[in-house]
């Protein structure tokens, strides 16, 4: 079943969780003694796996729909299973039975974080706060939503708060760190990043996120380092994989930026900028098929993107396709008019096809704009 954005979410939500009770029951849950369904929905230990627990929920809410227990344990299982229109369905209902149920709001918070729903998940910690104020965990996550509404000042309050009530909570560090960064105030950041990563050294995003505070600062060793460590610790983080690979490739060393540009599309291949980015580095290393692969690529998936242009045409340049290349120049150029390396790159194409006044005016242009354009090219091995 699939919900209709027309209609109101928790509606379709309690139609959703209805239509689940005409399934059939999984086969473990169904060879489950009413006993063992009982145990491993309601235990308290991390011994009992998220299917064991999703397993004996299931049973014991055959057995009683109405056990507002067993529906917030297994909404939790469903959230932490990514299953978040599920979680807010079993969530509901766990609500609706017990109201001051403070762990419930708390996770239904999450999932509604999850589906992108930031006023309801704010309204969930809110409650959650109000039935238990002096747990960290709900101002954190609270700040993290209101983060996400550009609602600055009332997350700092609660980032704050959180850390005044549990002054060993890595998370809210990072988060508080994260906001920091992300608003210009790179001290405080590296500060509670530090703090963050001093509390918990194995939380790969504190170490990517100071590694953009080092690399803003142009401490390159340290940023590398940080990203470094990083990637040790989460091979598969494609941002930090990207940010450094945008690192190597402003220093010109072409071979680790496409390896790591290479490790950043394996982990998420959804980002068109990678993809332009891998094209300009295989072009670079005239490797000129894969680039072509990497530009059509990214165009497949941001029609008309002038940078990703720009790339493709630097690459029709170097193949010796020179119509191509100023027929994506020119491309670029409607939309970006003052784009310096479009311009130079042109003018390139120009005197190779023999237009020498009209070669002479691009790059002129392009130099009035950036007095180093022809260095910036000297790398790319056209001239």
């Amino acid at each position: 079943m699939t919900c209709n954005h027309k209609i109101d979410i928790r509606t379709c939500l309690c139609a959703i969780a209805a239509a689940l009770t005409l399934l059939t029951f999984p086969a473990a849950a169904q060879s489950l003694s009413p006993a063992q369904a009982r145990q491993w929905c309601f235990a308290r230990d991390d011994k009992v796996s998220d299917d064991q627990r999703m397993d004996g929920c299931t049973l014991v809410l055959k057995a009683n729909p109405s056990n507002a227990a067993a529906l917030a344990n297994r909404g939790e299982v469903y959230r932490r299973k990514g299953d978040s229109e599920l979680a807010v369905a079993d969530l509901n209902r766990a609500l609706d039975l017990d109201p001051n149920d403070v762990i419930a709001w708390y996770n239904r918070g999450i999932a509604y974080d999850d589906l992108g729903d930031r006023d309801h998940a704010i309204a969930d910690y809110t409650r959650a706060i109000q039935l238990e104020p002096d747990d960290a965990r709900y101002y954190n996550n609270r700040g993290n939503s209101r983060i996400a509404r550009n609602d600055y000042e009332r997350a700092m309050a609660d980032y704050d708060r959180a850390i005044k009530l549990n002054p060993k909570f890595a998370l809210a560090y990072f988060n508080r760190g994260t906001a920091y960064r992300e608003h210009h105030e790179a001290d405080r950041a590296l500060a509670d990043l530090d703090m963050s990563i001093k509390l918990d050294p194995n939380y790969g995003p504190a170490y990517g996120n100071r590694a953009r505070i080092f690399r803003d600062k142009g401490d390159r060793p340290r940023a590398l380092a940080d990203f470094g460590k990083s990637l040790q610790l989460n091979p598969n983080n494609d941002r930090d994989a990207y940010a450094r690979a945008n690192m190597y490739f402003d220093a010109h060393d072409y071979a680790r930026a496409l390896e790591d540009y290479d490790r950043s599309i394996k982990a998420n291949a959804s980002y068109s900028g990678v993809f332009n980015a891998r094209c300009m580095t295989h072009a670079i290393l005239g490797q000129l098929q894969e680039a072509l692969g990497d530009c059509e690529q990214a165009l497949r998936m941001r029609p008309n993107d002038p940078y990703t242009l720009d790339s493709r045409a630097l690459t029709y340049l170097k193949l010796g396709n020179l119509d191509a290349a100023i027929a994506d120049y020119d491309a670029v150029l409607s939309a970006k008019p003052g784009l310096d390396s479009s311009l130079y790159g042109r003018g390139l194409a120009k005197r190779k096809k023999g237009d020498t006044d009209g070669a002479e005016r691009d790059i002129a242009a392009a130099k009035a704009i950036n007095a180093g354009i022809a260095d910036m090219f000297a790398p790319y091995g056209v001239q």
